[in-house]
């Protein structure tokens, strides 16, 4: 009877912790979203909502963040520079910030693509430049190999080209697990997270420091769960993904340039930069002594002239 009690109490204990948890997570969740609300407009394709900002007018030139980021990794960059002289769309890609994902489907580079393309065409947007950050990057890529006839250039900073091993990722299989995955990821990842998604920005950053008011900008769109399950499901598949893209490299022949730096704390520029550069027909390959991961942010004007040198290529 003793150790039943005991058991009771602890079990009493048990769900009190998990029911307060999961209280103080999503009400933290509904002031994130109130506080850090949409700051674009939406395009709908294949029943899903897409998060985008746009501005200024001329040559368009799309913008793709990476996987740890949203379209503020540009608002908070160049977007306004940019937009002087184009039209500028920045997008939230599927499963992130504010944009929808299709659950039903894995968050492959071929869906992402296919999502992006419909929704530019709704958009009414025609030969962009493409602009694609880290993730973003192969994306940018599985875009000019599946619709090259689309795109007049392209312009990746520290982009994901070529993955020999699956991602170091294991915090990310949780929202996989079956049953204990959603109940780990709607109670621990908001109260705990911010200090896992502050060490991603400051390793994104060397040696650089972020700003402030971006890091809390992003760690908290970065630690919904909603959010966080897309990126474990883009996770999931990103090794199969990039693996099937790498061999289209060679028919890709749309001006391509790749900016890295070379003490990139995440990628490594002989092994995504130099082998892109050389797989690719049309690239040009910019070393960035001494730079990091977040390019767009610690040398925004070098990566502008080149943006406008890509545009200005099409004309």
């Amino acid at each position: 009877m003793k150790r039943f009690k005991m058991i009771s109490v602890i079990l009493l204990i048990g769900s009190m912790v998990f029911l307060g948890l999961y209280a103080f997570s999503y009400f933290k969740v509904q002031h994130i979203n109130r506080d850090y609300a949409p700051i674009g407009d939406f395009v709908s394709v294949e029943n899903i909502d897409l998060h985008y900002v746009r501005g200024g007018s001329g040559q368009p030139v799309i913008l793709l963040h990476g996987r740890d980021g949203a379209l503020q990794e540009y608002t908070y960059s160049f977007f306004d520079q940019l937009a002087e002289k184009h039209d500028v769309i920045a997008f939230d890609r599927p499963g992130y910030g504010h944009s929808e994902w299709p659950a039903n489907k894995t968050l492959s580079l071929k869906t992402q693509t296919r999502l992006i393309n419909k929704a530019l065409e709704k958009l009414q947007i025609e030969n962009p430049v493409l602009v694609g950050h880290s993730y973003g990057g192969a994306v940018v890529l599985q875009y000019l190999a599946d619709y090259r006839d689309k795109v007049s250039g392209a312009v990746l900073l520290a982009p994901v080209s070529h993955m020999d091993n699956p991602p170091d990722g294991a915090l990310f299989l949780f929202p996989k697990i079956p049953v204990l995955g959603p109940i780990l990821t709607h109670t621990l990842l908001v109260p705990f997270g911010k200090t896992f998604a502050a060490q991603i920005y400051e390793q994104a950053f060397y040696p650089h420091t972020p700003n402030e008011d971006y890091v809390d900008t992003m760690t908290a769109l970065y630690l919904r769960p909603s959010n966080f399950t897309a990126t474990a499901g883009e996770l999931s598949v990103m090794h199969q993904s990039v693996r099937a893209l790498t061999p289209h490299y060679k028919s890709i022949s749309t001006p391509v340039t790749i900016i890295f730096g070379t003490e990139d704390q995440m990628l490594d520029w002989k092994n995504d930069g130099q082998r892109l550069a050389d797989a690719l027909l049309n690239a040009e390959l910019i070393k960035i002594e001494g730079a990091g991961h977040k390019l767009h942010h610690t040398h925004p004007q070098l990566v502008i002239k080149k943006i406008r040198h890509a545009a200005a290529l099409f004309r």
